[in-house]
């Protein structure tokens, strides 16, 4: 990612926005993730859209900060850091948990008579009122856990004997996990109530092979939006590492769009 973190940096982001850029866009990342996983998306990305992945506490930068464990109480500490960098338009990438809360957090922020986002894409995750794909925190023992992650993609195989790295990682997953269970609780829009429906644009994203969540599963996030699309692009459920031409090639097809728009959007 370019540029050093400055003083005028949000504590959750990598690097401080981009003053001449259109469009923000604030990236989420994945149980057990960081903010490196979107590493490589400014030099994939159009120009004119800003690249902020956001780091979540107790990793990677901010490894000695104390992890949530709910997604509410999480999106709304995120939307109060976030706060003064969403004056301007921006939209919001989430993938897999990351999906969850970047939606919590444009909840958070819109109840809150906040800007909202042009759009919010969502990657590889079950829509909010169906099951978590990913189990119960307490459901498998370590091992187990590790093996699932390397069958999903979110693990090497040569991890799987360094039980000092698991020690440090397990934690992070399981509190991860519990965010993803408490999304009950996070105070999300109800979409079979449609005066509290936010007004969303959704794009959301499916991998082919995603061996832990179907495309069908990714579909029901229409039921939130105000305008919906699904494309299934080629990959499991890292498709934007395991296959990224076709992701990105549809990605900034929409961000295109997004960048007019927002060109036109008053200050």
């Amino acid at each position: 990612m370019s540029g050093p973190a400055t003083a005028a940096t949000a504590g959750c982001l990598v690097r401080a926005p981009r003053e001449d850029a259109a469009l923000r866009l604030f990236c989420f990342h994945h149980a057990g993730g960081g903010a490196s996983f979107y590493a490589p998306w400014p030099a994939r990305v159009a120009p004119g859209v800003d690249v902020l992945p956001v780091q979540l506490p107790g990793r990677e930068s901010r490894f000695r900060e104390r992890r949530f464990q709910d997604a509410g109480t999480l999106a709304e500490a995120l939307a109060d850091e976030l706060g003064p960098w969403l004056d301007r338009p921006y939209a919001v990438y989430g993938h897999s948990m990351g999906a969850l809360i970047g939606f919590a957090v444009a909840a958070a922020r819109m109840r809150a008579g906040g800007r909202a986002p042009l759009a919010l894409y969502v990657g590889a995750y079950a829509a909010p009122h169906l099951t978590p794909p990913l189990p119960p925190a307490d459901l498998y023992g370590d091992a187990d856990l590790a093996r699932l992650l390397v069958d999903i993609g979110g693990l090497h195989p040569q991890f799987l004997g360094r039980d000092d790295w698991l020690r440090a990682l397990l934690p992070i997953v399981r509190d991860d996990l519990r965010i993803c269970a408490s999304h009950r609780e996070a105070g999300l829009p109800d979409p079979d109530d449609a005066e509290r429906r936010l007004p969303l644009d959704i794009r959301a994203f499916a991998g082919a092979d995603d061996a832990l969540v179907d495309p069908g599963a990714v579909r029901a996030w229409e039921r939130y939006a105000r305008d919906f699309r699904l494309t299934t692009v080629p990959g499991g459920h890292f498709f934007p590492r395991e296959a990224p031409e076709p992701f990105f090639e549809e990605l900034n097809r929409s961000l295109a769009a997004l960048l007019t728009e927002a060109r036109r959007a008053p200050a």
